[in-house]
């Protein structure tokens, strides 16, 4: 839709473009992460370009492992200092964080994957010694080799 020669769209399609729910949308507009909606009569939310590329940008920082309270503290810097200077430095310290947090992860998953393996080699030695124990008794009976056990009620 257009309004005063702008183009402006509606939170159906708003949520088609940025591939979100109408309620995640609704939801950031109202914890402030969305704070320049616009509404037209009768209530209705219309969302313009500016808005998609927010829209955009905090569905990216959640895909990169930001939190919603991260978020806000980015959206507060900004609203305190009005220039992305201070938010892109802030933003920075928060990714090196996350990145640590994977590495840790990563490491932990890699040592984890090391003691799976090496149950793994326990449990098939174990499967490998009872098998080729059944097989040894079969051979036997088959055999005759009956061994006799030695009376222990003597």
């Amino acid at each position: 839709m257009e309004i005063d020669g702008l183009k402006y769209y509606q939170i159906g399609e708003m949520a088609s473009l940025i591939d979100l729910s109408p309620r995640t949308i609704r939801y950031y507009e109202e914890i402030g992460l969305l704070n320049s909606v616009k509404r037209i009569e009768g209530g209705k939310r219309v969302y313009t370009e500016m808005d998609f590329q927010r829209l955009k940008f905090i569905r990216r920082l959640k895909y990169l492992g930001l939190t919603l309270s991260e978020m806000l503290e980015l959206e507060d810097i900004y609203q305190i200092h009005r220039t992305n200077k201070k938010v892109l430095s802030r933003l920075l310290e928060l990714l090196d964080s996350h990145t640590g947090k994977i590495e840790e992860r990563i490491n932990s998953l890699l040592k984890l994957k090391v003691e799976i393996q090496t149950y793994q080699g326990k449990v098939r030695q174990k499967i490998n010694f009872e098998e080729a124990a059944q097989k040894g008794e079969e051979l036997d009976k088959r055999s005759g080799n009956h061994q006799r056990r030695p009376d222990s009620h003597r």
